[in-house]
């Protein structure tokens, strides 16, 4: 009897696989079950797409996996479901309540290493271009697994669409020496970012069954996920998952106006030192005693700033130059040209410091004190560039220093680099303000209309610019073709952008403030 089942079973499996490929051969509906290296998923039909929530792409970083890289997922036999979206990797809980957030409460579990997938194909053989998401939130919070991420607006346009979670705060950035000596590369941290690597390296593997192309893979991210794009520009360790990269407002200098993009890796592991003790935790057993605590405690045990000035110029946990997977800073990789040679789309928001600089409750001698103590010798002029005589002033100036020099310096910095190697750069500044939203073109809004996320009242032809210009350089590498006028190449010499508005404009500006002057 045992092994009558067990031959039934092998038939019904053969069967599920036959049928997968029956589906993909004609003209019906496609299969909504898919083969994985890991084993069969089942996820479901909307529309036109085939939709799979919650496909494990590493096996879960708990126990003695926490601080460790991805380990690969255990294989299973039956089908999996993927319908739902997974839990949110643990993460502080922001009071930030615009849209793009939600207000929700979170279902978190350290069980978070899950991707979700929008897929037009009809069959496994079409090739389509990919697009791979990294979100934003500080390294801190968000996820992929958010339904506010859902890529149906693009997956619409014929591209795939893949949306990864990946660890934040001290599950996914804490550095210590304990953890260099358990790694072959004496390195720690940045265990969120060899996440995204997993993610893609899952994507090469894994795509064609969706009907994808893994030699036509753009990476896309906001903010944090944007900073990610540009590691993985200058890591070795990404180097061909992807081919085409696109980055929104995303931090780079290491030591810039208000955003320190990434840590050293001697200050990091200070940190995760002074965490480790501050938790009671010291000694050669340290982090052994710490894979014991859970998940809730380290980030609550995580000092936060009820400012997002402070928060965003204090970073903790956050992204360490560890000689393996980030070789050195971002802004030395570019200025030695050592990005990888890709077609690149850039740009930031017309308002990025509106919101992440809120709340500094900075006085006019704290704020010249401030000024001083960042540009040094440059403070007077920066000064006459951003006079304040209030409280009130000092907030509008803090928020202008950090659009144009931790933003609109950086990206075209960055932008300026890549087309020194290649000319399939583009640089954009987004422009357009949702209606009522009194931040202006604040940081991230774009996303709201990049992923037709439901209530925002943005203008359709603008929302539609959006997406069709993404879509079309994850197609192309070349975002032009559906608008009335050229996005020309950016060129340090000419600095030449598209301004992203209600009405849509190309226009120039290579001028440059002294802090990025100092770094060419």
């Amino acid at each position: 009897m045992n092994n009558n089942l067990v031959i039934l079973s092998v038939l019904m499996v053969c069967l599920v696989i036959v049928g997968i490929s029956a589906g993909s051969s004609q003209n019906e509906s496609p299969s909504t079950i898919v083969k994985t290296d890991a084993g069969l998923i089942s996820g479901f039909q909307q529309d036109n797409l085939r939709v799979f929530h919650g496909i494990p792409f590493a096996a879960p970083p708990t126990g003695e996996l926490r601080w460790k890289p991805p380990a690969s997922v255990i294989p299973w036999d039956d089908v999996k479901e993927t319908k739902e979206y997974s839990a949110t990797c643990p993460q502080r809980v922001s009071t930030d309540k615009t849209p793009s957030s939600g207000s929700e409460p979170l279902n978190m579990s350290e069980d978070c290493l899950y991707l979700n997938v929008w897929t037009p194909a009809k069959s496994d053989d079409e090739k389509l271009p990919v697009m791979v998401f990294f979100y934003g939130g500080g390294f801190a919070d968000v996820a992929g697994s958010m339904p506010v991420y859902n890529g149906t607006a693009l997956a619409e346009k014929g591209v795939i669409v893949v949306t990864p979670n990946y660890r934040l705060g001290a599950l996914g950035f804490l550095a210590h020496p304990e953890l260099d000596s358990e790694s072959i590369h004496n390195s720690s941290g940045n265990y969120g970012i060899l996440d995204q690597i997993a993610a893609l390296q899952w994507v090469q593997r894994n795509i064609g069954s969706f009907g994808g192309d893994p030699s036509r893979v753009t990476i896309f991210g906001q903010s944090a996920g944007g900073e990610s794009v540009l590691i993985h520009l200058i890591s070795p360790e990404s180097k061909g998952l992807y081919q085409q990269a696109i980055v929104q407002s995303g931090p780079f200098w290491a030591n810039g106006a208000i955003i320190n993009a990434t840590h050293s890796k001697e200050n990091a592991e200070q940190f995760g030192e002074w965490f480790a003790q501050n938790l009671g935790y010291s000694g050669p057993d340290a982090i052994e005693q710490m894979r014991n605590i859970s998940p809730e405690d380290l980030i609550n045990a995580t000092p936060w700033s009820p400012s997002s000035f402070r928060t965003t110029h204090t970073v903790m946990f956050e992204p360490t130059i560890d000689g393996w997977v980030i070789p050195d800073t971002l802004d030395t990789m570019f200025r030695l040209l050592q990005e990888n040679a890709v077609p690149l789309m850039i740009g930031n928001n017309a308002n990025d410091g509106a919101t992440l600089a809120a709340d500094a409750n900075m006085t006019v001698p704290e704020y010249i004190s401030f000024l001083t103590n960042r540009f040094g010798d440059e403070a007077g002029a920066v000064l006459e560039k951003y006079p304040a005589n209030s409280t009130s002033e000092v907030q509008l100036r803090l928020a202008e220093i950090m659009t144009d020099y931790d933003f609109s310096d950086s990206v075209k910095f960055a932008a300026g680099s890549m087309g020194d190697i290649t000319p399939d750069t583009y640089l954009y500044r987004y422009s357009y303000v949702i209606p009522g939203q009194p931040s202006g073109a604040f940081h991230g809004s774009e996303t709201l209309l990049l992923f037709g996320v439901p209530g925002v009242p943005s203008d359709p032809v603008v929302a539609g610019n959006v997406v069709d210009l993404w879509t079309r350089f994850a197609k192309t590498g070349d975002p032009n073709g559906g608008m009335n006028i050229t996005w020309p190449n950016y060129t340090k010499k000419k600095g030449q952008y598209l301004d992203i508005d209600t009405v849509p404009s190309v226009k120039s500006d290579n001028s440059t403030s002294a802090l990025f002057q100092d770094l060419e």
